[in-house]
């Protein structure tokens, strides 16, 4: 090895060190940012819904304006099919899809209001945010946490049986903070029947 070829090895070395410090640096740079944003969005959210019962309370709202959307969307679009298919010309020699003319427009009506009425709790959750634009991200967010836990608590679905079925696995009919904690109690009873065919009377809360 010459003795020409030593500085070059040394600069080479140096430029790698602080390639190396500098993505440790941005590394360590990105993680704080993240970490920072993420505590702004937490007290963000602790802002606009201050305690959980605040967030259930919203859910029962958000849940009234799915149901009452419910109803327009579903009538309007059955409404909307009688009117077009009692102004057709129907040829009683002519079927559809091999079903007799008046038959498949009464299931073609039927469809079109079972298709609207599941259409209403989308068309009822975009209101409820419209109307509610400053606390939506925060409701976001305690969605999130809420389904977080929900999936971290709730019972294993293959202990689900006949005797045994899991009590309300998505957590659908929690409205409370109370109701949360009985819906611990009954997912750590299925388990334990399920596992062990007995009660979870001993068994506290978190």
């Amino acid at each position: 090895m010459s003795l020409a070829s030593l500085p070059f090895r040394r600069l080479v070395t140096a430029t790698n060190q602080s390639t190396k410090i500098a993505g440790a640096r941005f590394t360590s740079t990105t993680a704080e940012s993240s970490e920072t944003e993420k505590t702004q969005q937490q007290e963000e959210t602790t802002t606009a819904i201050p305690s959980w019962n605040d967030y259930f309370n919203l859910r029962k709202k958000r849940r009234m304006y799915e149901m009452v959307a419910c109803v327009p969307s579903a009538i309007a679009p059955t409404i909307g099919s009688i009117a077009y298919f009692s102004q057709l010309e129907i040829d009683p020699f002519t079927t559809f899809f091999g079903m007799d003319p008046v038959m498949a427009s009464a299931l073609a009506t039927v469809g079109a209001g079972v298709g609207g009425f599941m259409v209403g709790p989308i068309i009822g959750n975009g209101l409820f945010k419209a109307m509610n634009g400053k606390i939506a991200p925060a409701m976001d967010a305690r969605d999130k946490a809420f389904f977080e836990r929900i999936k971290a608590n709730r019972a294993d679905a293959r202990l689900n049986s006949i005797r045994n079925p899991v009590p309300d696995y998505y957590g659908e009919k929690i409205q409370s903070v109370a109701d949360y904690r009985s819906w611990l109690r009954k997912q750590r009873e299925h388990y334990r029947k399920g596992v062990f065919g007995g009660k979870s009377d001993g068994l506290e809360d978190d």
